[in-house]
């Protein structure tokens, strides 16, 4: 799991967002810590990929 900015997409890459201070800001685009969301990339990735291939059979 990951946790990304909602609002410029940076991607938070320490150890553990969820003991970052509550005034913790992203470094790209300076939101606060309420505009980021834990995300599942691979799932994201596969679910992403599997539509991919069954639209492309279709045609």
């Amino acid at each position: 799991m990951t946790w990304m900015c909602s609002i410029c997409g940076y991607t938070y890459d320490g150890e553990d967002f969820t003991k970052e201070a509550d005034d913790y800001l992203c470094p790209l685009c300076d939101s606060g810590k309420e505009n980021f969301q834990q995300r599942d990339l691979a799932t994201e990735i596969t679910a992403a990929t599997d539509q991919y291939f069954t639209v492309k059979e279709e045609k």
